[in-house]
C-alpha cells in the first residue's frame, strides 16, 4: 500500500477512505477542497513508484481517459504528482464492478448480460474513434453504477492507433507491469485476442473479442476459453472454438450466441466491423422487451429535432420463412414502403436523414415497412434461394395481411419499383395506388434500352462487391452530397453490412441485373407516379421517362439533384409529390420545434475576478456535461443548456448553483419544460424565454422550477417549496436548494 493516510493530502485532495487495490494502484475517496465535491483518487502502488514504464503507463492512461467524453466512461478531472505521488482524479463511481455482481449473484439474464454489454460497447465505439483500443476489458473493468449505467475503466493498456509507444527495444510497447504476460501479448489472459497472443497488431476487433469473452461470461458464469493453466487458455483461444453457450444449460435467444459467436470469431474481419455495429444488434436481439434504441431526427437542414424511439419489429410468416416489418403511423391511407437492393429495419432509424424521411410518410399514412427475405432481420435463406420477384410479392401480401391491411399504396425505390409495379399489375384489387422513385424498367442495356450499365459495368460492380463489402459500397453513385460525410459513410457501410452478407449481397445484385419488366409496365391500372431526379448518378432520368411513359396514365415528376436515394439531398420536394398525389393535399410545413427543458443560470451580482470567473467557467462545463445537457448561446450574464430530461436539468441547476456558493459566488436558477424554435444548432423562444424570466425571479443561491417541471419530475426524489406566480405561471423553488 501506499503511505497515503485518511485526512492526508495529495494536492487539493483530501483523502476520506481506501475504495480498491490492484496489482497497479490503489483507489481511495477523496474530497476535492476546491469545489467541495467526492471524487475518487487513483494512485501508483509504492511497488511501481519506481518503475519508470508503470509511470508512463498510468501517464498514458490519465491522457487516454481525458481525451474521451462520454456517459459509458469514466470521467477524469485532474492528473498530477505530490510530494513524490503520481495520482488521477475521477468522478467517484456508486456501485459494483461486473465481477463483483458475477461472485454476488451468478450468471446474469441475457437481457440484463446484453443491456450491459450494449452500453459497454457505446463506451468502446467513443475511445476506438479517438483511435484509443482497450486492450484489457474484463469483468473488473465494467463497473454497475447505482443507477443501471454502465462504466469502463482502466485504459491502462490502452494502445492509441498511429501513435509511436517505446519499449525496452526503443520502438514499441512498454513493459507490461502486469502479471498476465507471456511473450510479447499484452492483456489478460481468457479476455485477449488471437491476434493480441500472436503480438501482431491490435485494433477495435481486439476489444469486440473481448466483450464477446465477457458477455458469455456474464450468460454462464465461465469464460469461453476456460482451461486450468494459462498456456492451455492461451493454446485455445487461438485453436479451439468457442464453449457453445446453450451446453452450459442457459437458455438464450439464437441470435444472442450468433452474436456472441461473431465476437470470438478468430480472425479479427470476421468479427463485428465496430462496436457500434455490436450495440446495435445487441439492443435489436432485444427488440420489445429491452428499452429500444433511441435515434435523432433531423429537419430538412439536417438540424436536430427532437428524439424517437425505433419502431417495434414485428414478423409475419411467409411460406416458411419469417418476415420482419414494422407498421409507423395511423393515418387513413395504407402505405408499403419497398427499399431496394439490401435493408436493414432497423438501421433505417440509426441515419437521421432516412428517419425523418420515414417519419413524414407517416405523418399522412399507415407506413409499412418490411425487409425481403435474406436480408436485414428477416429469416437468411441460402445463397441460392434468394427471393424472385414473385417471392418478393408473397412476402407483401403475408406482411399486409399480418398488419391488416387489405389494400395499401405501395412505394418502390430504386430496385423496389420492379417489384411494386409487379404487384399492382398482378393485385389491382390490394393496389390502390402507385409511387416509384429512381426506378427502372431493365437492369442490363441493350439496343432497346440504351442507358443501362453494360454486361462488363456490372461485371466490375460484382468484382468491386467481393473486395470492398463491410465499407461504404457504393455510396458515391447513390448520395454523391453525402459521400464525403464521414457519419453518413460509416452509417451506410454498417447498414450495408447488417442487410446482407458479401456472399448474399453479389447474389441479390446479379439477381436484380436479370430485371426486365418492360412488358409488365402497359398492364398497370393504378393511379402510378413516378419520381426521378434529372442528375441521379445512379440510374439515369431517361430511365425514370421510359418507366412512366409506359404505364396507362402515368404521372412523371423530374426534379433536380443527383442523388439517387430519396432522403439524401431535397427530401422534401419528393415527399411533396407523394403526399399530394396520395391524399390530393399538400404538406403546409411548420416551423420547426422540439420539446426540450431548458436551465437558465444567472449571475445575481457581476463577477469581476477574472480567475472566479475562469474556475466557474470549468464547473459549469463539466456540470453540464456530467448531466448531459447542451449548452445554447445565452447573453454574457447568463448560461442556458438544454436537458432531454427535466430531472438532470434540476439536478445539474443546484449543483451549479451550490457549488459556485461554495466559491463565494451568487447564482440562481430557472428550470422549464416547453416547446422551443430550432434555430440552427441552438434553441431559441418558448421555454429558453420563461426559463430566463424564471431565473430572474429566482432568489440568490435558489434553484426555481416552473409548475411543468415539478409534475414531470414527481417521484425523482426533488422536493419544491411553492415560491409563488410569473405570468400566470406556478413557481416552485428546489427545498434545500437542490
Amino acid at each position: 500500500m501506499n503511505a497515503l493516510q485518511i485526512g492526508s493530502m495529495l494536492g487539493p485532495y483530501r483523502i476520506t477512505a481506501p475504495v480498491a487495490a490492484g496489482g497497479m494502484g490503489e483507489v481511495w475517496r477523496a474530497t476535492d477542497t476546491r469545489l467541495d465535491r467526492e471524487v475518487a483518487i487513483k494512485v501508483l502502488s509504492t511497488h511501481f513508484a519506481g518503475n519508470n514504464d508503470a509511470s508512463l503507463r498510468f501517464e498514458r492512461e490519465a491522457k487516454a481517459v481525458a481525451a474521451l467524453s462520454h456517459p459509458n466512461i469514466l470521467s477524469i478531472f485532474d492528473f498530477g504528482t505530490s510530494n513524490g505521488v503520481a495520482y488521477a482524479v475521477t468522478e467517484l463511481l456508486e456501485g459494483e464492478t461486473v465481477r463483483a455482481a458475477l461472485v454476488r449473484e451468478g450468471p446474469m439474464s441475457w437481457r440484463r448480460a446484453a443491456t450491459i454489454a450494449a452500453e459497454i460497447a457505446d463506451g468502446l465505439d467513443a475511445a476506438h474513434r479517438k483511435g484509443i483500443i482497450h486492450r484489457d476489458l474484463k469483468p473488473e473493468n465494467a463497473f454497475l453504477l447505482a443507477d443501471g449505467r454502465v462504466k469502463v475503466l482502466d485504459f491502462g493498456l490502452a494502445h492509441t492507433v498511429g501513435a509511436a509507444e517505446r519499449n525496452d527495444k526503443g520502438d514499441e510497447e512498454p513493459t507490461n507491469p502486469y502479471p498476465n504476460r507471456h511473450g510479447g501479448a499484452i492483456g489478460t489472459i481468457g479476455y485477449m485476442a488471437p491476434e493480441q497472443i500472436r503480438d501482431e497488431p491490435v485494433g477495435p476487433a481486439c476489444d469486440v473479442f473481448a466483450l464477446g469473452c465477457l458477455l458469455q461470461e456474464m450468460l454462464t458464469g465461465r469464460l469461453p476459453f476456460y482451461d486450468p493453466t494459462p498456456v492451455e487458455a492461451l493454446w485455445a483461444v487461438l485453436h479451439r472454438e468457442p464453449a457453445p453457450i446453450r451446453s452450459a444449460g442457459v437458455a438464450i435467444p439464437v441470435e444472442l450466441e450468433r452474436i456472441v459467436g461473431q465476437c470470438l470469431a478468430k480472425h479479427p474481419a470476421e468479427r463485428f466491423h465496430s462496436a457500434r455495429d455490436l450495440a446495435f444488434a445487441l439492443r435489436a436481439v432485444g427488440s420489445g422487451t429491452v428499452s429500444p434504441s433511441r435515434f435523432e431526427l433531423s429537419t430538412p437542414s439536417g438540424r436536430v429535432a427532437r428524439k424517437l424511439e425505433i419502431p417495434e419489429t414485428r414478423y409475419a410468416r411467409s411460406g416458411e420463412v419469417n418476415i420482419a416489418y414494422q407498421v409507423v403511423g395511423s393515418g387513413m391511407i395504407d402505405l408499403v414502403f419497398v427499399m431496394g437492393w439490401v435493408s436493414h429495419l432497423e438501421y433505417f432509424w440509426r441515419e437521421p436523414s432516412f428517419a425523418r424521411f420515414l417519419s413524414r410518410l407517416a405523418s399522412f399514412s399507415r407506413l409499412i415497412l418490411f425487409d425481403k427475405r435474406g436480408t436485414g432481420l428477416s429469416d437468411r435463406v441460402p445463397i441460392d434461394q434468394l427471393p424472385t420477384l414473385e417471392q418478393r410479392m408473397d412476402d407483401v401480401r403475408a406482411v399486409m395481411e399480418a398488419a391488416g391491411s387489405t389494400r395499401a399504396a405501395l412505394c418502390g425505390v430504386s430496385e423496389g419499383g420492379p417489384m411494386c409495379s409487379l404487384f399492382a399489375a398482378t393485385y389491382p384489387e390490394k393496389t390502390s395506388a402507385l409511387v416509384m422513385i429512381g426506378t427502372y424498367a431493365k437492369r442490363i442495356r441493350d439496343d432497346d434500352y440504351p442507358w443501362g450499365p453494360t454486361q462488363e459495368q456490372r461485371e466490375a460492380f460484382f468484382d468491386l462487391m467481393q473486395r470492398e463489402w463491410g465499407g461504404p459500397v457504393g455510396v458515391a453513385e447513390r448520395a454523391p452530397s453525402r459521400a464525403g460525410d464521414p457519419e453518413f459513410r460509416d452509417w451506410w457501410a454498417a447498414y450495408l453490412r447488417m442487410g446482407a452478407s458479401p456472399s448474399a449481397a453479389v447474389a441479390l445484385t446479379k439477381m436484380n441485373a436479370q430485371i426486365d419488366i418492360r412488358a409488365v409496365l402497359p398492364t398497370i391500372r393504378v393511379p402510378s407516379l413516378v419520381i426521378h431526379r434529372r442528375g441521379d448518378v445512379c440510374l439515369k432520368v431517361e430511365e425514370g421517362r421510359y418507366v412512366a411513359s409506359r404505364i396507362p396514365g402515368a404521372k412523371f415528376v423530374e426534379l433536380p439533384g443527383n442523388d439517387h436515394l430519396p432522403f439524401v439531398g431535397d427530401q422534401d420536394e419528393i415527399l411533396d409529390e407523394i403526399e399530394e398525389f396520395l391524399t390530393g393535399v399538400r404538406h403546409a410545413e411548420e416551423p420547426d420545434r422540439v420539446l426540450a427543458t431548458i436551465l437558465s443560470v444567472r449571475a445575481v451580482e457581476p463577477i469581476v475576478d477574472p480567475d472566479v470567473e475562469s474556475k466557474l467557467g470549468g464547473l459549469v462545463q463539466r456540470e453540464t456535461a456530467w448531466y448531459r445537457g447542451r449548452r445554447l448561446p445565452a447573453p454574457d450574464a447568463e448560461l442556458d443548456a438544454a436537458f432531454d430530461g427535466p430531472a438532470r436539468a434540476v439536478r445539474c441547476g443546484a449543483a451549479i448553483v451550490e457549488s459556485a456558493r461554495r466559491a463565494g459566488v451568487s447564482l440562481a436558477a430557472g428550470v422549464h419544460t416547453g416547446e422551443c424554435d430550432v434555430a440552427g444548432e441552438s434553441l431559441s423562444g418558448g421555454a429558453v424565454t420563461i426559463a430566463r424570466g424564471i431565473a430572474r425571479r429566482a432568489p440568490p443561491h435558489g434553484v426555481v422550477a416552473s409548475a411543468t417541471v415539478r409534475d414531470l419530475v414527481a417521484g425523482a426524489g426533488i422536493d419544491f417549496d411553492e415560491l409563488g406566480e410569473l405570468d400566470g405561471q406556478r413557481l416552485f423553488r428546489v427545498a434545500g436548494g437542490r
